[in-house]
C-alpha cells in the first residue's frame, strides 16, 4: 500500500514539474548566460517545452532562444525550421505589445545576430530608436535597474551604436 502511494507521489511530482513553466527570472538568466554556453540557446527554447506561454515577454525570450538555437542544431533544414518558428513567435510578441521595451530588445539582439542572408534585419534601427529613447525610462523601475544593465551593455557591446549614441547608454551599463 505504501508503495503505490509513493508511486503515486512521484507522478504528481514529476508532472507538476514537466509543465512549470519558466519565470521571467529563469529566461533572463538563461539568455544572457547564452555567450557562455554554445548550446545555452536551444536549452533555454526546449526549457519552454512545446507550449509557448501566455506571458508576451517571456514569448519573446522564447521565440529569441529558438531562433537562436540553430548553432547547436545539425540539419540544416531543421536550422531554417527553427529559426523561423522563432522569428515568428518574436514578431508575435511585439506586435501584442510593441511599445515592451525588454521583447523590442530581444528582437534588436536577434536581428543584430542574425546571419544577414536570412534577411532578418528590417527593424534594426527602429528598434535601437525606441530602446534608445526609453531605456532610462524602463531602468529607473526598481525590478528593471539589472536587466536594463544588461540590455545597455549589449547595446553597446553590438556596433550598432555611434559614438554619442554609446556613451549615452554606457552610464547604464556600469
Amino acid at each position: 500500500m505504501k508503495i503505490r502511494h509513493l508511486i503515486l507521489f512521484f507522478l504528481i511530482i514529476s508532472g507538476q514539474t514537466a509543465f512549470a513553466q519558466v519565470s521571467l527570472e529563469q529566461a533572463r538568466s538563461m539568455y544572457f548566460g547564452m555567450d557562455k554556453d554554445e548550446c545555452g540557446a536551444l536549452k533555454l527554447s526546449e526549457s519552454f517545452g512545446n507550449k509557448a506561454p501566455a506571458d508576451v515577454v517571456l514569448l519573446a525570450y522564447y521565440g529569441a532562444s529558438t531562433a537562436a538555437a540553430p548553432n547547436c542544431i545539425g540539419n540544416p533544414a531543421k536550422k531554417i525550421a527553427y529559426f523561423r518558428r522563432g522569428k515568428q513567435m518574436l514578431e508575435d510578441a511585439v506586435a501584442k505589445k510593441p511599445g515592451q521595451l525588454e521583447i523590442r530588445f530581444l528582437r534588436f539582439a536577434t536581428q543584430t545576430k542574425a546571419p544577414s542572408f536570412l534577411g532578418y534585419n528590417a527593424n534594426i534601427q527602429d528598434d535601437k530608436k525606441f530602446i534608445l529613447e526609453n531605456i532610462k525610462q524602463f531602468g529607473n523601475q526598481p525590478a528593471n535597474r539589472e536587466i536594463a544593465s544588461k540590455i545597455a551593455g549589449f547595446m553597446v557591446d553590438s556596433g550598432q551604436l555611434t559614438s554619442n549614441e554609446s556613451a549615452r547608454i554606457k552610464i547604464l551599463a556600469n
